[in-house]
């Protein structure tokens, strides 16, 4: 019998050991989302196209915006989600200016088609 009682006693011992070491290690584990991260979190309709292409251009000067739109998030003085067109005027007010690829695609007999190509057939 006392050796049952000293069983339980060690298995308890065990199973809080295990318990505060869980405790500890769990915010350990949760890491700080980056930057580029929390902004991608917020981005809808091209925004990561515009994202990316701002990047490619202006890695340095993108890393700076993508950290204080970032901050203005976390902080939540940037509550709603950012789309494309909005993501590049941003990037235009501080002075970094590029294209994207665009196209305009309409539909012909089912299929869509570049406009360039529909309105090439009505010349001929």
């Amino acid at each position: 019998m006392e050796e049952d009682a000293d069983l339980k006693l060690l298995e308890q011992r065990k199973l809080e050991a295990q318990r505060r070491k869980l405790k500890t290690s769990a915010p350990q584990e949760k890491k700080e989302r980056s930057d580029a991260e929390v902004l991608r979190s917020m981005l809808y309709d091209r925004g990561e196209e515009v994202l990316d292409a701002a990047y490619q251009i202006y890695p340095k000067e993108t890393g700076g915006v993508v950290g204080e739109l970032a901050r203005m998030i976390r902080d939540g003085r940037l509550t709603e989600r950012i789309s494309g067109g909005e993501l590049m005027s941003v990037f235009r007010q501080v002075g970094l200016r590029f294209r994207l690829e665009t196209s305009i695609k309409v539909q012909d007999k089912g299929k869509f088609v570049d406009i360039s190509e529909r309105f090439g057939k009505g010349s001929e």
